[in-house]
């Protein structure tokens, strides 16, 4: 966003000097066709032509004095009015400044630490800032009414208060998370904070705040506006000081409480109050003042002579402003107007007289107005994308999650199964225990002589008799070996448990049946467990939704009754917005309330015969069957149920006495019969559902194929990438790196691709895709033989000798477990001199400086130099730079492009320099493409440059060819 600087331009500063000198020659004029008049006229109304030329002076040193008080007013009003306003420029710069430092820290901090540590380094790194003369600081705040950073009061960091007022009652920290969620142009908050003179009371204070998204803070600074004021007061004053008119005319300023602010002829009374300074001149001043206060216009008065000289007739015309509250006088002493008459008189009778002498005069004018071009302050602001996260692993990871979980429950149950001991007993030919086991014993509550005698009616209830009678029969009469399943309750009922029992016969030697024997385990356990299974493995333990494997199932079967029946459904992906916030600030137990009770709210939201899963973590799917024939009818139903689920889901929550709001983002697409398989269905839902947390989140997107067209065509280039080295269309250009003197010192090699179709495709659409999937390891590794190569061709010719040649090394590609190795192998296979091969490092790999440092040692025993690339786009440790054995750092091309218009950026690039001159290292620009540009960082001390101005990246040919031309 660009803020316009409300200040008075050169032009506007020389207004009140252009009217000055038109009014004088407009007074020069008059007095000349007076004059003329005069001369013609009879020498009998010369005594009336002076008279008439007295009142026409008088009146016009009048309007003299009127015109310069309008013009002060003017001023005062103008510069009054705009107070605020500078205010709001200066709150906005400072806050655009921190929220650039908290995203450089994020992008560059949050992939290496966690995200407690990223915030830990946000506030450090903003905490000691202070500006406005050290009353200015920044604070954070998060939008629930946290302290996060509050360098006045450190003690109060951490604390929640969201209903802090000041003494007007106004709620402070209301007003900031309000004034956070509004547009950037309108987030100021007014309210009332302690004064830092007097900590005993409050002032009116104007803040500014911006919402930092990823940790969901607001980042913000104010000050108080009487301090501006009197800033803006003592402008005024300065500027009034420095006004003259005519040879005596001045300005003084008197205050409401009677104190001299600026009294140009006798600065000695400023700063005292009427009854501070003699009473002569206090009574006078009290008289021009009640004059303003009553308006009475012009007075003609006797102002005390220096030193008990005379006085000096004067005529002040002195005003009211309700700006402040002052009194402005304007003076003017009456021997202007005296000597103008006598200077009249003198010419009227010399013309009247003699006629001899001509009235002549000469009025010049010069005018040296210069007009400069405001400042004007541009400001890049940066969306930050938020990376997708890797929907893929997450899900694998919550299935190897319930996986586990259900390996484990297998094994309780076989671990269960096998130390179960077997109820064992016998029974006679009339069905009466005559043998009972430990277990069946216990079972019953009684001895083993209680036991034998009786039958099952005396130790189950009716039903249960009934059924172990009927399946002893078969076994006593008939001979048949049963195995079954028996569900038996106790006598008084209290008790059911469910056995496997395996009954036989028991014969005699003739094969007549005279006993029974039944081996019955109980399986009560495992028939509890084996439900239990069956929930885990459908049905997510939290919710008690269907889980990601029930839903496919189901999915798939509706696909199947969709072709038979010719009906549309439609899939609902939901994301909870911002639930990871929720988790890093109220714990994982209140994240599984909140996914509890939107599970709740979605059930209420769809039909009965419709399916609601948890997908995982905090994602959600809705299966709706049936909803027409045709696809518009589909994609209207699933509207209705969308926007029914949005306004549900947006209810407040009520969590551990809490209230919190979450918003959704809904993927919607529709499908019907075989026309799409399972996978890609929810991959069109999640796609549709990431492009409205696009959108802004907090609604509802329908699949678009160009999504998906996007994807196809990353897929495609990423397949052409793969076979580009093979097919030789990427190629080295170089470009060179010069002195001050412009003579070339070395050149940084850069990769170019040609593609045979594409034509040129520039490095930013296929470096970040080579470093995604790993081929920026072959590919870096073609740049080194080919730069090394290159480098043994320039040290076998007088004028490239001296040449280094600086490579670009991925993260990726250092990391590499012989990546030293390949290095000084590549270098001595090539014959290079490796004192001339320079190595350029991003700052990501300072993160990692335990393992960094050994290799860059490793290689720099070898001659080997390292330069730091794009230095000051990350978030670099002072602690670590200084450890590390670097030979160069590069100023990166975004702070050299507004080096000459942004102040910020020639800040940066003038401390970058400071700071190479202090750790002994070489300093390099890039992105130098004005002269203007090369000059001013000449100035900064910067000596090395490399940009468009000195050559574009060529091929190492067209660099020879140049040379020689």
């Amino acid at each position: 966003m660009r803020a316009r600087r409300v200040s008075l331009s050169d032009k506007a500063r020389t207004v009140p000097r252009i009217h000055l000198l038109g009014t004088l020659t407009i007074v020069t004029v008059l007095t000349v066709l007076l004059g003329s008049f005069f001369t013609w006229q009879n020498l009998v109304d010369q005594k009336q032509s002076i008279e008439r030329l007295d009142e026409a002076i008088s009146r016009q040193l009048v309007e003299r004095l009127q015109s310069e008080m309008a013009l002060a007013l003017d001023y005062v009003r103008f510069t009054r009015a705009g107070t605020e306003e500078l205010l709001r420029v200066q709150l906005v710069g400072q806050v655009d400044q921190a929220v650039a430092i908290a995203e450089g820290i994020y992008r560059s901090a949050s992939e290496a630490h966690t995200p407690e540590a990223v915030r830990r380094l946000i506030v450090e790194a903003l905490r000691p800032a202070r500006f406005f003369d050290g009353r200015g600081y920044y604070f954070i705040d998060d939008m629930e009414g946290r302290f996060i950073l509050l360098p006045t009061a450190p003690q109060l960091e951490g604390r929640l208060l969201p209903d802090n007022r000041d003494d007007t009652g106004h709620f402070i920290m209301r007003g900031l998370i309000e004034a956070a969620r509004k547009p950037r142009e309108e987030s100021f908050s007014r309210y009332r904070w302690y004064r830092p003179d007097d900590p005993e009371r409050m002032a009116d204070k104007l803040a500014y705040v911006r919402h930092f998204q990823p940790f969901d803070w607001l980042i913000g600074t104010g000050d108080y506006i009487h301090e501006w004021e009197a800033r803006q007061q003592r402008a005024v004053l300065a500027r009034l000081r420095s006004l003259r008119f005519g040879d005596s005319g001045s300005f003084s300023v008197i205050d409401r409480d009677g104190r001299v602010l600026l009294s140009a002829d006798t600065p000695e009374l400023e700063g005292k109050r009427l009854d501070e300074i003699p009473p002569s001149v206090a009574q006078l001043l009290g008289v021009i003042v009640d004059q303003a206060r009553d308006g009475s216009g012009v007075m003609r008065y006797e102002w005390p002579g220096r030193e008990a000289g005379p006085s000096i007739p004067k005529l002040a015309f002195a005003q009211k402003t309700e700006t402040w509250d002052w009194t402005l006088i304007a003076t003017v002493a009456e021997k202007e107007l005296h000597d103008e008459l006598t200077r009249e008189r003198l010419s009227a009778e010399a013309v009247n007289g003699g006629r001899l002498l001509n009235f002549g005069l000469v009025i010049g004018v010069v005018l040296l107005i210069a007009m400069s071009g405001s400042l004007l302050f541009s400001q890049w602001s940066r969306r930050l994308f938020r990376a997708y996260h890797e929907e893929n692993s997450a899900q694998r990871g919550a299935l190897r999650q319930q996986a586990s979980k259900l390996r484990e429950s297998e094994d309780r149950l076989a671990t269960i199964l096998d130390s179960v001991e077997a109820y064992i007993y016998i029974k006679d030919p009339q069905y009466r225990y005559r043998y009972a086991n430990r277990q069946v014993r216990e079972l019953f509550g009684c001895e083993l002589d209680a036991v034998i005698g009786r039958g099952d009616d005396a130790f189950f209830d009716a039903d249960t008799a009934q059924n172990l009678l009927e399946n002893d029969r078969l076994v006593i009469e008939q001979g048949e070996r049963v195995a079954i399943e028996e569900h038996n309750v106790t006598h008084d009922g209290r008790e059911a448990r469910t056995f496997l029992s395996v009954k036989l016969p028991l014969r005699h030697d003739d094969g007549e049946i005279y006993a029974l024997c039944g081996i019955s385990t109980d399986i009560t356990q495992r028939k509890r467990m084996e439900d239990e299974i069956r929930q885990l493995a459908f049905y997510d333990a939290l919710t008690g939704l269907a889980n990601r494997r029930l839903l496919i199932d189901r999915l798939q079967q509706q696909l199947l009754a969709s072709a038979r029946s010719g009906q549309y459904g439609a899939l609902l992906f939901i994301d909870l917005d911002n639930f990871k916030t929720l988790n890093d600030t109220l714990g994982h137990d209140a994240g599984d309330l909140l996914l509890q009770q939107v599970a709740h709210r979605l059930g209420f939201c769809v039909r009965e015969g419709d399916t609601v899963a948890r997908f995982g973590g905090d994602e959600f799917v809705c299966m709706l069957n049936e909803l027409g024939d045709t696809p518009t009818s589909a994609a209207t139903h699933a509207k209705a149920v969308g926007e029914k689920i949005l306004e549900a889901l947006r209810q407040p929550y009520h969590i551990d006495s809490r209230s919190h709001v979450s918003t959704p983002s809904i993927g919607v697409t529709v499908f019907a019969g075989h026309q799409s398989r399972v996978e890609d269905l929810l991959k069109q839902a999640d796609m549709a559902m990431y492009q409205a947390k696009a959108s802004g989140r907090n609604g509802m997107r329908f699949f678009d194929p160009k999504m998906q067209a996007r994807l196809n065509e990353r897929a495609e280039l990423e397949s052409e990438l793969r076979s580009a080295l093979e097919a030789g269309q990427l190629a080295l250009h170089y470009q060179p790196q010069v002195n001050v003197d412009g003579t070339t010192i070395g050149v940084e090699a850069l990769l170019r691709w040609t593609h045979p179709v594409r034509g040129a495709i520039a490095p930013d659409a296929f470096i970040p895709l080579a470093e995604e999937t790993g081929l920026i390891l072959p590919i870096g590794n073609w740049v080194l033989e080919c730069a090394c190569d290159q480098l043994r061709r320039w040290s076998a010719s007088p004028d490239t000798a001296g040449w280094t040649v600086s490579v670009n090394v991925s993260a990726l590609q250092f990391r590499q477990s012989d990546f030293v190795e390949l290095v000084v192998d590549t270098l001595a296979r090539h014959g290079a001199n490796p004192h001339r091969l320079t190595l350029e490092l991003t700052e990501s790999l300072i993160y990692d400086i335990d393992d960094t440092l050994p290799r860059m040692h490793a290689l720099k025993a070898h001659g080997i130099r390292f330069s730091l690339d794009d230095f000051g786009t990350g978030y670099s440790s002072l602690a670590y730079l200084k450890r590390l054995p670097l030979d160069e750092l590069k100023i990166d091309r975004s702070f050299v492009r507004d080096l000459l218009t942004d102040p910020n950026d020639a800040t940066i690039a003038r401390t970058i320099v400071s700071l190479t001159r202090a750790l002994g290292l070489q300093v390099i620009a890039e992105g130098v493409e004005t002269a203007e540009q090369r000059d001013e960082l000449i100035v900064q001390g910067c000596l090395h440059f490399q940009g468009y101005l000195f050559s574009p990246p060529v091929p190492a040919e067209g660099l020879e060819a140049s040379l020689k031309r």
